[in-house]
This record gives structure tokens, sequence and C-alpha cells, in this order.
């Protein structure tokens, strides 16, 4: 029940971000006040490994300090999301531990997981 909640979630925050923009930012990192990296989910739908929750498709793109892109990074870098414990993010075929109470902002991975994984369910 649980993965068809979190599938439902995720598959609502994609068309919802698709709709307003694009891509749905979950995490940010500032250099030096005049550019900014942004991680964004491009897609995301339940794992087809049965130790992860998602499956997702991570973005990068660069930004100037008025907000114009600077550079979009063609790539489509994968990434599996476990969000019970041990909370973990899996990159290629090295797992991230994750530090569930770590807050946010201070480390991407963290960032992806709490998107997919404290997503608010009403």
């Amino acid at each position: 029940m649980r993965r068809v909640l979190l599938t439902l979630i995720l598959c609502a925050q994609s068309a919802s971000m698709s709709a307003a923009s694009g891509l749905a930012v979950f995490h940010t990192a500032s250099f030096g006040g005049s550019r900014s990296v942004s991680l964004s989910l491009a897609e995301g739908a339940v794992s087809r490994d049965p130790a992860f929750d998602f499956d997702v498709v991570i973005t990068l793109s660069e930004f100037d300090g008025g907000g114009a892109v600077l550079y979009r990074d063609g790539g489509r870098h994968k990434a599996s999301v476990r969000c019970v414990s041990p909370a973990t993010v899996r990159i290629n075929s090295t797992d991230y531990p994750i530090d569930v109470s770590a807050r946010p902002g201070t480390d991407w991975k963290h960032d992806l997981w709490a998107a997919l994984c404290n997503a608010p369910v009403s």
C-alpha cells in the first residue's frame, strides 16, 4: 500500500511540475552568490529492484545570479532510492547511506531522499 501511495505522489508531483515549468528541483547549491547549480527530478517510477522504492533520473542545470541558464547537462543520471531503514541512495552500483536527521540542503543525496520519501500525504 505504501508503494502505491508513494507512486501516486511521485506521479502527481511530476505532473504538476511538468505543467508549471519542467523539472522538480530537489537541491540547489550556490557558489559565490553569482552562480548556482540545481539538481532536478526528470523522471521517476517504482523501482524494479525490490530493495528500493524509486528509480529516478536526475538532471543538472547551472544558473547565473539573475536566474538565466548558463548550462544544462544533457546527461541522464540514474539513481535508486530506498525510503525505509536503512535509508539509501544508489548511484551506479554504489550505495550511499542517508542520515535522515540531516538538515535540508546539507547533502544532495539527502535532499533527493527527502523529496521522494518525505512527500506529504493527504
